[in-house]
């Protein structure tokens, strides 16, 4: 297997990063297809609990949508330091291109608000040449996904405080 091509996107908030950890990472099986339902169509946990290492959580796409499912492994999740790491294990959304992704988040406070640190590491099959244009599509998305979940959290302030 080729080494992994690593990709960063930090993406600043004026929510605490408590309560953006909480909604993105702990609540996150809930409240994605509550807020984006043209995104995501529902997210079952197939094994453990949604916040469990070892815990595998299956994201089903709506009819339409570029992709089907996505199957996520919880690796590491650090309540106190509010990181969260979790691999993509199975799914249309690896394109036959890649064998896993393992993507990091991490909330830090700033100013008044926050930060959050993506980073995502492709491990490509053997001979692909990774889409470039097409990580920062994706990136593109995670941040207008991250920036609806915002608006729901300040519009709520007693949401996940």
């Amino acid at each position: 297997m080729a080494p992994a091509k690593t990709f960063t996107q930090e993406i600043e908030s004026p929510v605490a990063p408590a309560r953006l950890f909480k909604a993105f990472v702990l609540d996150s099986h809930t409240l994605l297809p509550k807020l984006i339902p043209e995104s995501f169509e529902s997210v079952e946990i197939e094994e453990g609990d949604s916040i469990v290492v070892g815990s595998v959580k299956k994201l089903n796409f709506p009819k339409g949508h570029h992709y089907k499912y996505a199957k996520h492994r919880i690796d590491e999740i650090d309540v106190d330091n509010l990181y969260s790491k979790y691999t993509t294990t199975e799914g249309d959304v690896l394109d036959g291109k890649y064998e896993y992704v393992v993507n990091e988040t991490k909330f830090e406070a700033a100013g008044t608000g926050s930060i959050c640190k993506l980073t995502s590491h492709f491990y490509l099959k053997e001979g692909v040449e990774i889409n470039e244009e097409g990580i920062k599509f994706g990136q593109e998305k995670t941040k207008k996904m991250f920036k609806i979940v915002e608006e729901y959290l300040v519009a709520n302030p007693e949401a996940y405080a």
